[in-house]
Formats: C-alpha cells, sequence, structure tokens
C-alpha cells in the first residue's frame, strides 16, 4: 500500500509539522478512538490527517502506510476502506486535500489536517 503525495499537497502537510518527533496518522474517522471526534456511530466516516506528538496514545494506529514523506500510522481495519495506491492532492477550485484511489476514486473529497496536542495542565 503506498500514498502519493503531490508537491502542493507536501507544502500543506508540512506547514503543520512542528517536531522532528510528530507522527502522521492518516485516521479514517469512524467513532473508534481516543482521537476520533465523530462519537459512536456515524455515517460521516472520512479519512483526516492527525499529527501527534510522541506523547499523545496512539496505540490504535497499529500499521503503516509509505508514502512520498514518510510512513503514515493507520487503524489496521481502515485498511478495507483503502486501495493499494491512493494520491493526495490540492483540489484546486476550494484548496481542499484530496484523497482519491487507483481503483476507488474519491475516498474523501475534503481532507482536514489537525495537530493534536496533550491540553497542558
Amino acid at each position: 500500500m503506498y500514498l502519493t503525495i503531490t508537491q502542493e499537497a507536501r507544502k500543506k502537510i508540512m506547514s503543520y509539522l512542528e517536531d522532528s518527533n510528530d507522527e502522521l496518522l492518516l485516521d479514517f474517522d469512524d467513532g473508534v478512538g481516543s482521537l476520533s471526534r465523530v462519537g459512536v456511530c456515524s455515517l460521516d466516516s472520512v479519512f483526516r490527517i492527525l499529527i501527534v506528538s510522541d506523547d499523545i496514545d496512539s496505540h490504535d494506529y497499529d500499521k503503516k502506510v509509505d508514502s512520498d514523506i514518510g510512513p503514515f500510522r493507520i487503524k489496521g481495519y481502515s485498511e478495507m476502506y483503502m486501495d493499494e495506491e491512493m494520491k493526495l492532492d490540492v483540489n484546486e477550485t476550494n484548496q481542499m486535500l484530496r484523497l482519491t484511489g487507483a481503483n476507488s476514486g474519491e475516498l474523501t473529497a475534503a481532507v482536514r489536517i489537525e495537530r493534536i496536542e496533550k491540553e497542558k495542565a
């Protein structure tokens, strides 16, 4: 499985990175796991990119997908919603990231990028 990231998409993602220890997660936001914003049972299952520091619990992300900018960790079961060859590009119309699969077509029309950090006490 491989994720091709265009130059335009790379620029957007890199602007969120702050530390060399940051990890990239390709999250299928389906309400599962501590980093989900959806809640329980939703029909809005979409992919998003999470950038997390090494002090965030990301044990749910137990597999990796290689990409042009390094590995993205994923929830293993979310592979069933992905293609072997995927592409992350910028939609020229709305400037949002768009995730497509070689066989499935559009996987998520507007991929959000979120930075998740521990709250300071």
